[in-house]
């Protein structure tokens, strides 16, 4: 497997990338969905091969850290005995769906966004065509509900209304419409435009918005023979608390999006349905009782709602990440709690200008520079810094002072 090894990139199953703390693996969930017996038994591989430790991803995929070397074949092994490996890394990377994840028990959901994420990842594993997409363009398919999947990256955003769906392009508000079964196909001819149109520009642009940028939306849905409908409707429901007790989940919050195989080995054990992976830092347990959540805080995941941490994004930091140079989750623990009464991410700590935890703009952004920090206001970790080359102590300081406005 040694000549599979991809690093920098995207990260799968079947082309781990090499970070600081061992090999990272990617699984691809369908629709979020992870059965309870799955879910334990990935976390018995990331504890036998790994180091235990698993992310949950922007996209709603998990990470497993740590994996040595000398395990990764059996670790392979293991996800292909669970029916969670591709058939080639060209289909597993370009599954890249996000999808909203209580449809079929969110009374306000207008479609099922799980169903239609399968039909598009079958369509997109079909046609080797699309395994040329970029490793990082991707697709979301929001179903009206209460959880707004706007904030979540996507190349090409699917949204039910009504018995149609809306298909409309990451960096522009234009929209088309289409009959819902006839949605997957739209998407398909839009990828493919996306592909036909990005070889005719030099360099070619690996994300739609960068395309958008250069030729605008009109052109590029006039490409795929779809009329604009006109702007993107807006959204009718408001989102809900993902944390904590509802009718529909117990909503279980990621210290940054981080659990341990112990913690996942609990989740599973705690399912009364299924486990439902977002890409919130947060995973649902469909229809289990509230009385699960003592359990689920004794563990050191997130049980309330306005726990301070769910308003700070952290990567994993040095020494995990071998492209950071800082520090970043004690980091983030000691400032989220200067700032307990926020509501949103107000912080982002990135150890590097990557900003892998968050592409947002956050009102205080730390980012890791050859062993200090630089204080990014009201910005993302590759605009420019107010300040440069803060300790840790400095940056606490500054926060506790109130010189720098939260």
């Amino acid at each position: 497997m040694s000549d599979t090894l991809v690093r920098g990139w995207c990260p799968g199953a079947l082309r781990p990338m090499r970070s600081g703390d061992g090999l990272i693996l990617r699984l691809r969930i369908t629709g979020g969905r992870l059965a309870p017996d799955a879910a334990r038994a990935v976390a018995d591989l990331a504890a036998r091969h790994g180091n235990g430790e698993i992310d949950l991803g922007r996209r709603g995929g998990l990470q497993l850290r740590g994996i040595r070397d000398d395990h990764l074949s059996a670790a392979i092994t293991g996800l292909a005995e669970l029916g969670l490996l591709d058939a080639d890394a060209g289909a597993e990377a370009v599954r890249n769906v996000v999808a909203s994840p209580l449809s079929d028990r969110d009374e306000m959901a207008e479609g099922d966004a799980f169903a239609l994420a399968k039909q598009l990842e079958t369509a997109l594993v079909a046609d080797d065509f699309f395994h040329a997409l970029p490793a990082k363009f991707g697709f979301s398919i929001d179903d009206g509900g209460h959880f707004a999947l706007a904030d979540v990256p996507a190349d090409v955003r699917l949204r039910f209304a009504g018995g149609d769906v809306t298909l409309s392009l990451d960096g522009n508000v234009q929209a088309v419409k289409v009959p819902g079964g006839m949605a997957v196909a739209a998407a398909l001819r839009i990828a493919q435009v996306f592909l036909d149109l990005a070889r005719c520009i030099d360099p070619p642009p690996r994300r739609m918005a960068a395309l958008v940028a250069q030729i605008g939306a009109e052109a590029i849905f006039a490409a795929a023979g779809l009329a604009p409908a006109g702007l993107l409707p807006a959204r009718r429901h408001l989102a809900v608390p993902l944390i904590g007790a509802f009718p529909t989940h117990v909503g279980v919050g990621l210290p940054f999006g981080r659990l341990t195989a112990g913690q996942l080995h609990l989740l599973a054990d705690l399912a009364t349905v299924d486990i439902r992976l977002t890409p919130f830092r947060a995973i649902l347990l469909a229809g289990a009782p509230a009385n699960v959540l003592p359990r689920v805080a004794e563990a050191g995941l997130v049980a309330l709602s306005d726990d301070p941490l769910l308003a700070v994004a952290a990567c994993p930091g040095a020494p995990a990440c071998a492209s950071a140079s800082v520090e970043t989750r004690d980091l983030a623990r000691r400032l989220a709690a200067l700032n307990s009464e926020a509501r949103g991410v107000w912080l982002h700590v990135s150890g590097c200008e990557k900003g892998c935890a968050s592409s947002a703009s956050h009102a205080v952004t730390l980012v890791g520079r050859d062993g200090g920090l630089d204080l990014v206001l009201d910005g993302r970790p590759t605009d420019p810094a107010r300040l440069s080359g803060l300790s840790p102590a400095a940056v606490e300081a500054l926060l506790r002072s109130g010189m720098i406005d939260r």
